[in-house]
Formats: C-alpha cells, structure tokens, sequence
C-alpha cells in the first residue's frame, strides 16, 4: 500500500513539475519586462486615481445643488 502511494505522489510531482515548466515563460522574468510590466501598472493605478477624484468631485458638485 505504501509503494503505491509512493507511486502516485511521484506520478503527481512529476505532472506538477511538467505542467509548471510549460506554463512559466522564463522570458517574463527579464528586467525589460519586468519594467514594462511595472510601468504599465503605474499607468493604470494614475488613470483610476485620476477617474477617483473626478467621480468624487462631480459629487461633492452634485451633492451643493
């Protein structure tokens, strides 16, 4: 009984293994696209700050009338 768990876990490692290697691109960890990636997360988070405050003052607008 044991050998046989033994032996699926092997199988199972061994499938994880295969599944994470060909799911991660090594080219994704480079430092231009680390940086790309991070730019373009900066971008993002400016333009929904950005929308924030502009949704926040058309309602304080709203909200004097």
């Amino acid at each position: 009984m044991t050998s046989y768990m033994r032996f699926i876990g092997l199988i199972l490692l061994v499938f994880v293994g295969v599944w994470i290697f060909h799911t991660i691109s090594p080219e994704s960890f480079t430092k231009e696209n680390m940086e790309a990636t991070i730019k373009k997360e900066k971008t993002i988070n400016a333009v929904q700050q950005g929308r924030e405050r502009r949704r926040e003052e058309a309602q304080r607008i709203m909200e004097q009338y």
